[in-house]
């Protein structure tokens, strides 16, 4: 329907809202009503017979354009139905996340090692956080699962924003199977904190080690489980103190940013907003 047109229906509408209040008007006065009820729907006659006139003249003419119609956002999905589509845009728009490798060790003794970026704090008393752990491509469940499943302790490795972590976070996640180690698929010697930890990484920034809570299935058919790790300690590298983090000598962490998208986490040197530190007015 192009302009003139939409301007006629209102102006069609408009003019029947005053022929009904001049009926309106006359027949109040007929039933010689209260002046305030009349003199109200004189009012309401002559804005109306207003808007007409400025129809008329074109005055309102802007209100009928296109351009000038706030635009429908594109969407996906919605209506009641769930996104079915691949989660390229839930990736782009929860973001950054940070990505680091989870170390456990079956029953039999291999060391594994996954990326996980679904990683966050659930928790601070007592520390607590949460990953969620998918099945692979083939529908397997993810060897750190069944891992933690059969007792195996965790540790989350914390990984620079480096080339070379990227580089570790591109071979750690090639499926393989149980019996075999993502360990060989790298340079690096593992090197273990003690007999009965994972083994961690020597490039590894720091290295939260945990013990599972508990594992929950998430629900709506998802083939992930969210586990819940409980923090037992931290191993730092020994420039840094055991005290209130330094951010500038901690430096910027490897994070993802859309679907397979490695990037550097926020650095000490960006710009930032202390929640809190500031007075409104």
């Amino acid at each position: 329907m192009d302009m003139d047109a939409r301007k006629q229906t209102v102006r069609d509408f408009l003019q029947r809202c005053v022929e009904y209040a001049d009926s309106s008007v006359e027949r109040k006065r007929e039933r010689e009503e209260a002046e305030s009820e009349i003199s109200r729907w004189t009012a309401y006659r002559e804005f109306t017979a207003y808007a007409i006139s400025e129809l008329d003249s074109g005055e309102l003419d802007p209100w009928f354009d296109e351009q000038s119609e706030s635009p429908s956002r594109p969407r996906i999905g919605g209506g009641g139905s769930p996104i079915e589509s691949s989660p390229l845009w839930l990736s782009a728009l929860v973001a950054p996340r940070p990505m680091a490798l989870l170390s456990t060790r079956s029953t039999a003794g291999v060391d594994n090692l996954c990326p996980v970026s679904s990683l966050n704090i659930l928790a601070n008393h007592p520390p607590l956080l949460g990953v969620s752990l998918s099945v692979d491509s083939k529908g397997r469940e993810r060897d750190s699962l069944v891992n933690l499943r059969d007792g195996s302790a965790a540790s989350l490795l914390i990984l620079p924003a480096t080339w070379e972590a990227a580089q570790l976070v591109e071979a750690t996640a090639t499926p393989l199977p149980p019996e075999e180690s993502e360990w060989g698929l790298l340079d690096a010697e593992p090197t273990p904190d003690s007999t009965d930890r994972p083994a961690i990484h020597p490039d590894s920034v720091a290295v939260i080690e945990c013990s599972l809570a508990e594992l929950h299935p998430l629900p709506s058919g998802s083939v992930a489980t969210l586990a819940i790790l409980g923090v037992e300690r931290i191993l730092l590298p020994d420039e840094l103190s055991s005290d209130e983090p330094d951010l500038t000598k901690l430096g910027a962490l490897l994070a993802q940013h859309g679907n397979c998208r490695l990037v550097p986490g926020p650095s000490p040197g960006d710009w930032s907003f202390t929640v809190g530190s500031h007075e409104s007015s």
